[in-house]
């Protein structure tokens, strides 16, 4: 199984947020013993966005956790024509999720795994919850 890992999932793992952390922790480790777990590209510039910008957490923190995503997942791209398809995807109101959905297309993978599941509805990669997730791996 090949899943794409929304950074809500990878934000709530590293900033350790008491309701969601246990399940993002399940999900990252399966990962890295279970499946293949994929990350979006642009995802490392909004995380050290939240992280660095928001959080208050130093640039060499930001550099670790990069440094640990690049060793235990792949990183997915996308070519100038996929970003003018999710930029003119009309299924999608927010862009950043129309790329999450066109890197998981793109690199065909099995589910994106996310807390919003809503916002992938017209997807053609189904989105799952971590608890879906965990239960099928379980």
């Amino acid at each position: 199984m090949k899943i794409l890992i929304d950074i809500n999932i990878l934000i709530d793992y590293f900033l350790h947020r008491p309701e969601f952390y246990e399940n993002s922790k399940l999900v990252i480790n399966y990962c890295f013993f279970i499946v293949n777990g994929y990350i979006a590209a642009h995802s490392f510039s909004d995380m050290y966005y939240v992280l660095h910008e928001k959080e208050k957490r130093d640039i060499e923190y930001c550099r670790t956790v990069f440094l640990k995503l690049c060793q235990m997942f792949e990183v997915c791209t996308l070519d100038k024509q996929r970003i003018i398809e999710a930029s003119n995807n009309l299924n999608f109101n927010d862009f950043e999720d129309s790329l999450q959905s066109s890197y998981a297309e793109s690199a065909g993978l099995d589910y994106i795994v996310t807390r919003n599941i809503s916002d992938f509805k017209n997807s053609s990669v189904p989105a799952i919850t971590p608890e879906i997730f965990i239960s099928m791996i379980n």
